[in-house]
């Protein structure tokens, strides 16, 4: 397959995307959060609109709408998860069509305590039944263990878990761990490793509770091959493509994107580390049988020191629309988040690291039934991607974490017993609201009319509010 050229942006450069993109900080800290997943499905109760946040040691909170999380956690299996490293509760999946007893059907990717990978279902109880007042949780006595798959070292485990288009359930798969592929399983189509698998999931039947489909290529549940460590892919919402980030060896990170999501796809591991030869000693096809990356970027040589991409969504929400369609994804160690475009007129990419107004170790991206998108970093905050008329000045500065944003009334206040005091300001520079050592978590701003305002804290710094 003919390899795409890659334009790189300067990294000094603020281009117009990164102009108009901010962080806004919603909800509270979490305990390492490495996925966020919509709790619904798309047949069903879609006036939902809370999502779940994975907490790598083993544990699924509900984060609703307005920041907040519900008191008690929606799974905790943390005696069942062996937590270190790359290893732990990795990712979340709702099932896109099927319900029991009118409620979704969860899918998990975790790591058991013989540090194995399994991906296991769960029902979810209804919210209504006695002692859950309202509140949403898995029943544990629902479990039922789909796959177990070997892993011989502790790193490189995958970990993301996504249905596609075609209601399928893909599983992406690292290809083992130690460092360069040592055994070639990326290339070894009898090993389940290194690879993207798709299986037809049997929720109501019986063990193994799915079963092959009939166009996977090797009739098993290989989809494609020749995967490093995805840890995170998607698919994009309005056309279906799969975007596959795939961590890098010691030079390059990758994006890659299949459009129509064809079967039998290689993309290149261990032969290829990006577009540059990696390892063709043993097992690799001719280049023009590879799908090489759509985009890369080196470790070293493209400003600050990068280290393990993760991907992200192509976004399809509304409050950023002259983004639609744009993709992105994240450095762990530069904290940069990058945004991959495609320029219809010179048939080219173009990849352009901003410099938002936080930094964090970022490990997931997130996107709701609307096509917004949230980012999380390991060390337990939650941003959601918004215009830079919303963002807070300098979030890392404040210390202070203020959501949501916009809101119907209700602002929530992280202040940590710190008393504020709190200036509310109308377009026309009116004050509206004021109130002088504040110690509660809560503002109520539901009397004011709808509108842009200006809260200014301990008058230092000051947070744009839209009132909707």
């Amino acid at each position: 397959m003919k390899k795409i050229l890659l334009y790189l942006a300067m990294l000094i450069t603020i281009s117009s995307f990164s102009q108009s993109v901010s962080l806004q900080s919603f909800g509270p800290q979490f305990d390492n959060p490495v996925d966020i997943k919509p709790i619904t499905n798309h047949v069903s109760l879609l006036d939902w609109d809370e999502l779940l946040v994975v907490e790598q040691k083993g544990v699924i909170q509900v984060l609703n709408s307005d920041g907040t999380v519900q008191g008690t956690p929606f799974l905790d299996i943390q005696n069942e998860v062996y937590f270190g490293g790359e290893r732990g509760l990795l990712g979340v999946t709702t099932h896109p069509t099927l319900l029991y007893n009118e409620l979704p059907i969860i899918y998990i990717n975790y790591t058991d305590n013989n540090e194995d990978t399994v991906i296991a279902q769960y029902y979810i109880e209804d919210p209504n039944s006695t002692g859950n007042a309202g509140n949403y949780f898995v029943d544990l006595n629902s479990k039922q263990i789909l796959l177990t798959i070997d892993q011989p070292y502790s790193n490189h485990n995958g970990g993301s878990i996504n249905f596609g288009p075609d209601g399928h359930l893909y599983i992406g798969m690292g290809d083992g761990g130690s460092g360069g592929d040592p055994q070639n399983f990326s290339q070894n189509t009898s090993s389940l490793l290194g690879k993207m698998l798709r299986i037809e999931v049997d929720p109501f039947g019986s063990a193994p509770y799915y079963s092959i489909p009939n166009d996977n290529p090797y009739g098993d549940e290989i989809w494609a091959i020749g995967l490093r460590n995805p840890w995170k892919f998607s698919f994009d919402k309005d056309t279906g493509d799969l975007w596959i980030a795939d961590v890098g060896q010691n030079v390059y990170e990758e994006i890659n994107l299949v459009s129509n999501n064809p079967p039998n796809v290689n993309y290149g591991w261990r032969c290829y580390e990006g577009n540059v030869v990696y390892n063709t000693s043993s097992n690799c096809p001719n280049s023009s049988e590879l799908t090489f990356p759509v985009g890369t970027y080196s470790h070293s040589n493209d400003g600050a020191f990068k280290c393990s991409i993760t991907g992200g969504y192509a976004y399809r929400g509304s409050q950023l629309s002259e983004m639609d369609g744009v993709y992105f994804f994240a450095d762990y160690c530069s904290q940069e988040i990058g945004m991959l475009s495609y320029d219809t007129n010179t048939q080219t990419w173009t990849r352009d690291l901003v410099f938002p107004n936080a930094s964090g170790q970022w490990v997931t991206f997130g996107q709701d039934l609307s096509g917004e998108l949230y980012v999380g970093s390991h060390g337990g905050q939650i941003y959601k991607i918004t215009d830079a008329a919303l963002s807070l000045d300098s979030i890392e500065e404040s210390k202070l974490e203020i959501y949501p944003n916009p809101t119907s009334g209700i602002i929530n206040l992280d202040n940590n017993g710190e008393v504020l005091n709190i200036t509310i300001y109308d377009i026309n520079g009116r004050i509206v609201v004021e109130y002088e050592n504040y110690s509660l978590q809560q503002l109520n701003i539901s009397e004011l009319n709808n509108g842009i305002y200006f809260m200014k804290i301990n008058n230092l710094y000051t947070q744009k509010i839209i009132k909707n």
